[in-house]
């Protein structure tokens, strides 16, 4: 079953406590499934055994959760396998991410004249932290720009400038959260523990993370329906092998006029 409707920026634990307690009274609870980044992942997956399970699972569609409606449907086992393969595509996207050298150390930056395009904002950007060092990325976003150095003394440096001019505006330098800085969770441990902020790369990188994994399932999915059509093919073809000549001669009439019956003019014509 898949639920949706709660907070996922509570605690994980919390989130699928709540789950097990209101869905054991429809059948076995065997696992729960709770999306650990909140910002791609809204979704839970409640596994049920026992008679009418799913059935007294889909009665509790609109019911209160403490503070919360919960939307419940059904999902096959095998839309859960996708989630999961996608779960472990989108880990490896994240992890690849976090390891990136060109996030390690960086600064948010405001204050600066915010009627100037989002480019020429970068480029400003760019001319007045350049003496700092080797500036490896800038991700501007309304009011804030993170800009992100190779070395970590190029970050201690920018940092430096702090209340400095930059056209006329003065602008505010903070040290940015980082992978770096946050050390990585451990396996089932969800990002919303107390102490752990999300690194800036992870806010700025979710949209395009989203559409990845999006594009990943529906890759899936059509792999998936030719894998199954080649099946279908191959079974027929078995069956035509040891089907007897008399039929087999039927069957071919049989799809030749239905190959044929689309250009067979009516006597009207």
């Amino acid at each position: 079953m898949s639920v949706e409707g709660f907070n996922p920026y509570r605690p994980e634990d919390e989130i699928r406590r709540e789950l097990v307690n209101h869905f054991e009274s429809c059948g076995e609870v065997f696992r729960v499934i709770v999306p650990t980044d909140p910002i791609v992942d809204r979704r839970a997956f409640v596994i049920l055994f026992g008679h009418d399970a799913e059935e007294k699972a889909l009665q509790l569609n609109g019911s209160d959760i403490g503070d919360w409606n919960a939307l419940v449907k059904s999902a096959p086992m095998d839309q859960e396998d996708e989630y999961l393969m996608a779960q472990r595509y989108k880990k490896s996207l994240v992890d690849a991410l976090v390891n990136d050298k060109k996030f390690k150390f960086g600064i948010a930056v405001w204050g600066y004249d915010t009627s100037l395009p989002e480019d020429e904002v970068e480029s400003v950007l760019r001319r007045h932290f350049s003496s700092c060092g080797g500036i490896t990325h800038v991700y501007i976003y309304g009011k804030r720009a993170n800009i992100y150095f190779s070395e970590e003394h190029e970050e201690t440096s920018a940092l430096g400038l702090h209340r400095s001019e930059v056209s006329g505006f003065r602008i505010t330098t903070r040290r940015l959260a980082t992978a770096r800085r946050n050390h990585s969770l451990a396996p089932g441990q969800s990002s919303r523990r107390i102490g752990y902020t999300r690194p800036a790369i992870m806010i700025e990188f979710a949209p395009e993370i989203g559409r990845k994994v999006k594009a990943f399932k529906k890759i899936k999915r059509i792999v998936k329906k030719k894998v199954m059509a080649s099946r279908r093919m191959k079974e027929a073809t078995t069956k035509e092998k040891f089907m007897p000549s008399s039929r087999m001669k039927e069957a071919t009439k049989e799809r030749v006029t239905a190959f044929l019956s689309p250009i067979i003019l009516s006597p009207k014509d």
